[in-house]
């Protein structure tokens, strides 16, 4: 019989966890974080480390089972990450920690149940209800940076790695697996990927899946994982005097334009089957000026965050140049309308008229521009961001581009969805869960390293044609990811705010019932079939 998992057990893991900083990418904190990590591994499991390029450690743990019959070796998949977001917004709940106070569960519990009325913003009625309901009942939920994202989840993942330990009959071997990076460039999976894949081929093993530990908005388990890609906007103005806006067209406010469309836009969140994927989000515009003056903003950029589950990446990226084009046009137009207002009589002599100012893909511009082969190797940066603005501004140059004017392109990382299997490890959680009363979804829909551990979207050379950055400062183990070719299953911990102020697991799922689903889901998936 496999030994029941301990609720408390897993509490202890996540405090002491939390406990240790591992904001990424930080070599030094995310190194003594999986240090601490490898210590809290249950004894007698082999265990080591792989490197990301930096030399930030994936830590790796393996159980071999006992009751493994003839045939290719059976493996399970466990995966983690130990990294978390920043911590800079605690420092405003004025403790005398500072933002520290973001690694101290206890600390934060009893300043946030003493403020709560006094320091919560408005329409936080979730944050009042949950803290509520642990002042009634306390131990409900555990707040922290971490605590839900997803260090609750590595300790749900070691508790079901000391149960599955006890098991005689665990008829294959269990592969736990943490990685640093996964909140910024996924660095360490990408690391981790091509180790898989040789063990696989060494071993001859036959995987069954993979486990992502990673943390859901409720209590179930999804089959499949969402992918992610990171559209970039290089916006091109018409720059004029502050005074005289009406003169030329600030790419700044174009920027800013184009963001409130695709961020609000129907066209742009993919569905598939009944499920929509997250809309649009920006998670990055700055203009490009180098310093003040009294110009308006020549040059601007745009990060969106796209969420996929099926949609190709072409139609993706034509989705968003309908919705730039919309509102380049709408801008254009509400500021003639508001010059002819502000100016009766004195028309605009540079606002262009529809269907003046374009928006390209990056291979429509290099195809302006001539031949692309003398153009790609311009910028000796290793940041794929600094080169591809680099390599941006050239190729507009030889285009002799003229704002206003939009170039869409691609920006790592990239991260490739996967949709629901028909495997062991997904036949596996189907059966636990149903018998538990929780639900199976399709695509779990937060952005995860787990989107690495199969290549079944499009063609990657479709990727390579529209990032500029990709094969030179930026590349993905693509054969690597082929080889693998696991199905995803989600199954972790769950509460609310991830990434916020107020991060908080919930304590009765994630320790009481999580060690025991993940247990169980593994074990089923590595019996013979």
């Amino acid at each position: 019989m496999m030994m029941v998992p301990s609720a408390g057990r897993a509490r202890a893991l996540t405090e002491r966890l939390v406990s240790v900083p591992s904001v990424s990418p930080d070599v030094v904190a995310e190194t003594a974080c999986a240090a601490a990590l490898r210590a809290l591994l249950p004894a007698g499991l082999e265990q080591g480390e792989w490197h990301a390029p930096d030399g930030r450690p994936v830590v790796w743990a393996r159980l071999r089972g006992r009751g493994a019959g003839p045939g290719p070796r059976r493996m399970a998949l466990l995966l983690s990450h130990y990294d978390t977001v920043g911590v800079g917004e605690f420092a405003a709940l004025g403790g005398r920690l500072g933002d520290r106070i973001a690694f101290d569960p206890g600390a934060l519990r009893e300043l946030f149940l003493k403020y709560a009325t006094d320091t919560l913003p408005a329409g936080s009625h979730a944050l009042l209800e949950d803290l509520a309901e642990e002042k009634a009942h306390p131990g409900t939920w555990m707040f922290g940076r971490g605590a839900l994202d997803t260090k609750s989840g590595i300790a749900a993942g070691i508790v079901a790695l000391e149960a599955l330990a006890q098991d005689d009959a665990l008829a294959g071997d269990v592969l736990f697996l943490s990685c640093p990076d996964e909140e910024h460039a996924s660095a360490g999976m990408l690391a981790a990927v091509p180790e898989l894949a040789r063990l696989k081929r060494e071993e001859g093993l036959d995987l069954v899946g993979g486990l992502n530990l990673d943390i859901a908005p409720e209590p179930m388990a999804y089959a499949g994982v969402v992918g992610k890609a990171l559209a970039g906007l290089y916006v091109l103005g018409r720059p004029t005097h502050g005074g005289t806006p009406f003169e030329g067209v600030d790419a700044a406010q174009l920027a800013a334009t184009i963001v409130a469309h695709a961020t609000s836009s129907r066209e742009l969140v993919d569905c598939a089957g009944g499920h929509a994927a997250a809309p649009p989000v920006a998670l990055r515009m700055r203009d490009l000026k180098s310093g003040y003056n009294l110009q308006t903003v020549a040059e601007a950029e745009v990060e969106l965050n796209l969420i996929t589950i099926t949609r190709p990446l072409s139609e993706t990226l034509d989705g968003l140049r309908r919705v730039a084009l919309a509102a380049l046009a709408d801008l254009l137009r509400s500021m003639r309308e508001l010059a002819s207002w502000a100016q009766p009589g004195l028309p605009s002599r540079s606002l262009p008229a529809d269907p003046d100012g374009q928006v390209l893909l990056w291979p429509e511009l290099l195809r302006l521009a001539g031949d692309p082969g003398e153009l790609f190797e311009i910028s000796e940066a290793t940041d794929p961001r600094v080169a591809t603005l680099a390599r941006l501004r050239h190729v507009v140059r030889e285009a002799r581009l003229h704002g206003p004017a939009v170039v869409i392109h691609l920006l790592p990382p990239y991260y490739p969805y996967s949709p629901p299997g028909d495997g062991p490890l997904v036949g596996a959680v189907r059966e636990v869960m149903a018998r538990e009363g929780f639900e199976v979804r399709p695509f779990h829909p937060l952005v995860t390293d787990a989107s690495y551990l199969a290549w079944r979207a499009e063609p990657p050379e479709v990727l390579e044609r529209y990032m500029p950055s990709y094969g030179r400062e930026y590349t993905l183990p693509l054969e690597a990811m082929r080889a693998l070719d696991l199905d995803v299953v989600n199954l972790g911990p769950w509460g609310r705010d991830p990434h916020g102020r107020f991060e908080r697991v919930r304590c009765d799922w994630t320790f009481g019932r999580l060690p025991g689903l993940v247990a169980e889901t593994v074990k089923r998936s590595l019996e013979p079939r």
